[in-house]
């Protein structure tokens, strides 16, 4: 459930995140997307997840349990839908929802700005095209 000043945490965690440089467990996809989700409903969906600071970490601690899943269902989606449940069609996401885009042949897990989908980037946060999404959640 969002909390009734969602819309003013997004935005704080937005300037927040806006040049911070892309790090393994504090600042990827996945931390990036956690911690708008936090901002928006008060909860972290990666809470009980084990740290991790590397990409090798991510996939050894962090997917541990989940790699037999991911690997028959279908890489990042099962992980996120672990987490936030069945997904939705991208074209019905809305402002905060959590969105997968494809970008350089990568799948990445952002938040939805109503136009793009917000995610880490190298050097800040950066917007990628929706017409790229292949899946995302109601928040």
């Amino acid at each position: 459930m969002r909390l009734p000043t969602w819309q003013l945490r997004l935005a704080e965690f937005g300037r927040a995140r806006a040049s911070m440089s892309f790090r393994w467990g504090s600042n990827d996809c996945c931390t990036f997307t956690a911690a708008a989700v936090e901002a928006i409903t008060g909860a972290n969906p990666m809470a009980a997840m084990e740290p991790y600071g590397t990409e090798a970490g991510a996939k050894r601690k962090a997917l541990r349990r989940l790699l037999r899943r991911i690997d028959k269902v279908g890489g990042l989606q099962a992980l996120v839908a672990e987490y936030l449940g069945v997904p939705i069609p991208p074209r019905m996401a809305g402002v905060g929802d959590v969105v997968i885009v494809m970008n350089n042949g990568a799948a990445l897990v952002g938040i939805c700005n109503g136009i793009n989908v917000m995610a880490a980037g190298a050097d800040g946060m950066v917007a990628l095209s929706m017409n790229t999404a292949v899946a995302s959640w109601r928040i």
